[in-house]
Order: structure tokens, then C-alpha cells, then sequence
């Protein structure tokens, strides 16, 4: 691999980013196969047995392909992909860890930019970040389904991943001062678990809807995964090593950044909080509805848009229920229990929902 740190960009959105991105050229490791799944709408499963459970996970996800087809062939049709991410569950109470993931592309955000400025000017002004544990701000409440509208006028796919506190480890890499990708410095075991489980979940993502040769810009929300300039760029190396594991082709160039890097106008926060409400609000569902860990099958978790519970869930829930925009929603649990490990779709039903996710 060699570094990257910068190039010209083929849009005004990724100079929008702004500078605060470290950059890697992608390239599949040595004994990467070819995927034989070339269709433009495909999702290129993950078919190497080394990789067990991010193969079982990349199989699941395969499933919704007459949902997220479309959106496929959309992304693929794009220089470049844009990924924001964000997490949840992370307090000691929660079952699970849920990682959300957007990917999207720079020319589909014209619509969610313009709405989402409407959104500001109209009210939610330019001091207030959009995020699931900012939503008893009634301000911000008020906004929240003129943004979900917003986020629906993005064409991608928002990708979920609940993961079993007790299957964490099994995405988890050993820290090492020195590995294959250069010297890395002391890291805790907790920020070096997380950012494993993350690099790990998004290689699924990234692999399965991505063309050849396209570059990928993602954002991180600030966080103990990237929290100064040193392990930004330790972190990018990491995730870079990952990525590169799953390629079963060549990719571009490959930036990482964090919502810091915003340059002002907080389209970069707003593109972000799109995943930062997918995984707040599934934790919450999940930890509210939840799903029988003795069940192997995909499951339907059912919410009653207009029933008790905080408002908030019931606004996300029915977002989340809803695939017949051009952002399309794919959830997936990874379950540990006393029989192993299990993985399964599962979809957010209510009773307002027109379709399933």
C-alpha cells in the first residue's frame, strides 16, 4: 500500500470534507479470488471460508437484494462512494452494539442538502447537530420528520448491524505495536476492540456494494476510534489493512475522516446523524421489543407507530420500517448463545408501515 493525501476531487462535496481526511490506496491482498457476482445489482457475496463469519453475515444481507437492487446499481454507477458512520449501545444496560452504516454517493445528496438547509433556516438553526440522544430538545424533535424526509430523498443503503455483546469478540483484532500496516502506538483494549469490530463490519458493507476501481470517502462520527490526529491516522492504516483483506478487486483511493472535518455548513453533521438515529433508535427498539436468541430465522420486530414509548421511537421505527424511498434499510443480529452464534435479517414493522426494511 502506498499513502495517499489528497488528489483532485471529482466533486464540490468531497472538498466540502476539508482537510482533516487521511488517505490509503486500496489494493486486494495477494490471495484474494475473484468474485464471480459481477451483476450491476448484485450483492457480491463474501465467499471465502477464512473469513467464517463475515461470509455467514455477507450471505444474510444477500437476502434483501430485491430490496437494495436498485440502489446497487446506483451506487456502482459512481466514481466514488461516501460512507457515514455511527454506533450505539455502548452503556452497560444494552444488549447490544449496533453499527450503522450510510453509503451513498456525492451526486445523490443534492436533494437531502437542499432540504436539510430549508430544515435549519425554518427553525432548527445552524447551532443544533441532528442525534438520537439530543432528541428531548423539542426543536430538534420537531425537525426530526422533515429530516427523515430529507434522509429519504438519499439513494443508498443504510446497512445496521445489532451485535451481541457476547459475539463482540469474535470481530475483534489482537493489538500489536508492530503489524503488516507500520508501528502503531499504545492503544487501549477497548477503542482497539471497537475500531476492530467497526473496520470489520464496514469491510461487509463496503465489499458487497462497491464496482471496481470506485474511491471511498468515510466519515466517522467523532469518537475514542479516532479521537486526535495520531490515531486518525493509526486508525486509517487499520481500517485500510481490513479493507483490503475483503477486496477481491481493485479498489481507488481510500480517505477517512471524522465529523470534524466539517467545514461549516454542517453537511457533514447531517449527513452523519443519519446513521447516529438508525442505531440509536434500533438499540432502543431492540432493548424495548428484542428478538428470541433461540430463534434462527429472519424475524419482524413489530412497533406500534401510534402505541406507548417515547415519540422519537415511534418517528424512527416508521422511518425505519419504510424501504420505498431510494435510501433502502438492511438490519442484521448477530446473536451469541448457548448453541453458538446465529445471524439473521431482521425487519422493524408498523402498523403505519406501507413496507417491510
Amino acid at each position: 500500500m502506498s499513502a495517499w493525501e489528497g488528489g483532485p476531487a471529482r466533486t464540490a462535496v468531497p472538498d466540502r470534507i476539508g482537510a482533516a481526511v487521511c488517505g490509503i490506496l486500496l489494493e486486494p491482498w495477494e490471495y484474494s479470488v475473484p468474485n464471480q457476482r459481477r451483476e450491476a445489482d448484485s450483492w457480491r457475496v463474501i465467499s471465502r471460508p477464512d473469513l467464517g463469519l463475515a461470509a455467514v453475515i455477507s450471505d444474510a444481507i444477500s437476502g434483501s437484494e430485491a430490496v437494495i437492487g436498485n440502489s446497487i446499481r446506483s451506487l456502482r454507477g459512481s466514481p466514488s462512494l461516501l460512507m457515514f458512520s455511527d454506533y450505539g449501545g455502548t452503556h452497560k444496560s444494552a444488549r447490544y452494539e449496533v453499527f450503522s452504516y450510510l453509503v451513498t454517493t456525492p451526486v445523490s445528496l443534492s436533494g437531502f442538502d437542499a432540504e436539510r438547509v430549508q430544515l435549519r433556516r425554518a427553525g432548527l438553526g445552524v447551532e443544533r447537530r441532528m442525534s438520537y440522544k439530543t432528541l428531548n430538545d423539542n426543536v430538534r424533535l420537531r425537525s426530526l420528520t422533515g429530516y427523515l424526509e430529507a434522509a429519504d430523498r438519499l439513494t443508498g443503503v443504510l446497512v445496521s448491524f445489532a451485535v451481541d455483546k457476547r459475539a463482540a469478540q469474535r470481530f475483534n483484532e489482537s493489538y500489536a505495536p508492530e503489524t503488516a500496516f507500520g508501528a502503531l502506538g499504545p492503544w487501549a483494549a477497548r477503542p482497539f476492540g471497537k475500531l476492530s469490530r467497526v473496520a470489520h463490519l464496514a469491510a461487509i458493507v463496503v465489499e458487497g456494494l462497491r464496482a471496481d476501481g470506485q474511491d471511498l470517502i468515510w466519515i466517522t462520527d467523532e469518537d475514542e476510534i479516532a479521537p486526535n490526529p495520531t490515531k486518525h491516522a493509526e486508525a486509517t492504516r487499520l481500517l485500510a489493512h481490513i479493507l483490503s483483506s475483503y477486496c477481491t478487486s481493485d479498489m481507488g483511493h481510500f480517505r477517512f475522516g471524522t465529523t470534524a472535518s466539517d467545514p461549516g455548513d454542517l453537511l457533514i453533521e447531517d449527513l452523519a446523524a443519519v446513521p447516529d438515529l438508525a442505531a440509536g433508535s434500533l438499540n432502543e427498539i431492540l432493548s424495548r421489543v428484542g428478538l428470541h436468541p433461540d430463534s434462527h430465522t429472519p424475524e419482524r420486530l413489530f412497533i406500534a407507530a401510534d402505541g406507548k414509548g417515547p415519540l422519537k421511537v415511534r418517528y424512527l421505527a416508521n422511518w425505519l420500517s419504510d424501504s420505498s424511498s431510494t435510501l433502502k434499510k438492511v438490519n442484521v443480529v448477530v446473536d451469541e448463545g448457548s448453541g453458538g452464534c446465529w445471524v439473521r435479517r431482521f425487519s422493524v414493522v408498523t402498523h403505519s408501515a406501507h413496507r417491510l426494511t
